[in-house]
């Protein structure tokens, strides 16, 4: 049986308290290559020590932005010489791709299941694009999965200081996030000023020129969390785009459908749009949100988005 790598960050969430007990799992299946990470201070090292080991499967118990940290290091590094399976363990503050295609529930009896399954070849494999994330010309790209902008940028601020400060738990907490930020447009007072205004350029986009805008999101994934999911552009492409309009108009009748992804015949003039593409530039300035880690844009810096990348999970 092929060795499996498991990447533990020990800052995580949900790791502090379950440290001891994944580990203790980890031992009892002798081909599991186990390493816990201050962080992702040493991810680097890690990622190339597992490649020499020559494993096949990288499990990663973190959140998001660890999940991110190591897709974008193995790519930008080229850290495997054959590109293993990934397996999302939801360890994080933010747990949107393990909820699509990762393991599900306790961390501790998801990992146990997960490695006896796998001793058995019982498990599925599930593959999702990778959006490459480039903001400026100088800069490597970050891969991950889900983005958002404009008014849900603030809506992530709130909920880190509010709702799951408050002790909700993660996969509610993003759930309040995506819908409260579209909700929080259709209840409090209108900005004097749009939260984005973008020039978003990709095959079926529907804008020629700058745009005002309340909310940018966009992914990879097939399913957000709770069933939330506010995408309802029709085509081929990887990528899932949606935009709400400045003002925002109608938002309280239109908040049900478009936290189910389901386009209603007045949705376009109303400035609610949802396209598919494979890649996407934008123009713009402000702070976007992907897979939970803040990354600012600055004038003058072109945001391109990508998926020229696969990745293959196991669960």
């Amino acid at each position: 049986m092929s060795s499996v790598g498991l990447i533990i960050n020990g800052r995580s969430s949900r790791v502090q308290s379950i440290l001891g007990d994944l580990l203790h799992v980890a031992r009892q299946f002798p081909n599991v290559r186990s390493c816990v990470l201050d962080g992702i201070d040493g991810l680097d090292r890690t990622l190339a020590e597992l490649n020499r080991a020559k494993v096949d499967t990288v499990m990663m118990a973190g959140g998001d932005g660890t999940i991110q940290a190591a897709f974008t290091d193995a790519i930008n590094m080229r850290r495997f010489e054959h590109a293993p399976h990934y397996v999302a363990v939801p360890c994080g503050m933010t747990n949107v791709i393990a909820a699509d295609c990762g393991l599900k529930g306790s961390p501790i009896d998801a990992v146990d299941q997960f490695l006896w399954r796998r001793n058995r070849g019982e498990v599925k494999r599930e593959k999702r694009a990778l959006m490459g994330l480039r903001i400026g010309e100088r800069n490597a790209p970050v891969y991950g999965f889900f983005l958002g902008a404009g008014a849900f940028t603030a809506a992530v601020k709130f909920s880190r200081s509010e709702i799951q400060a408050k002790g909700a738990k993660r996969s509610l907490a993003m759930g309040l996030t995506i819908g409260g930020a579209i909700m929080n447009a259709a209840f409090d007072d209108l900005p004097k000023e749009p939260p984005l205004v973008a020039d978003m350029r990709s095959m079926q986009s529907p804008f020629r020129g700058p745009e005002p805008m309340t909310m940018v999101l966009m992914t990879t994934l097939r399913r957000l969390v709770l069933g939330v999911n506010p995408f309802w552009g029709e085509g081929s492409g990887a990528l899932a785009v949606t935009t709400i309009g400045f003002p925002a108009q109608k938002m309280l009748s239109a908040a049900p459908s478009v936290l189910r992804g389901k386009s209603e015949p007045w949705f376009e003039d109303a400035g609610y749009r949802s396209w598919r593409t494979t890649a996407l530039d934008a123009d713009f300035e402000g702070t976007v949100v992907f897979d939970g880690e803040f990354f600012n844009v600055s004038k003058g810096e072109r945001v391109t988005i990508e998926t020229t990348h696969d990745a293959d999970f196991l669960n």
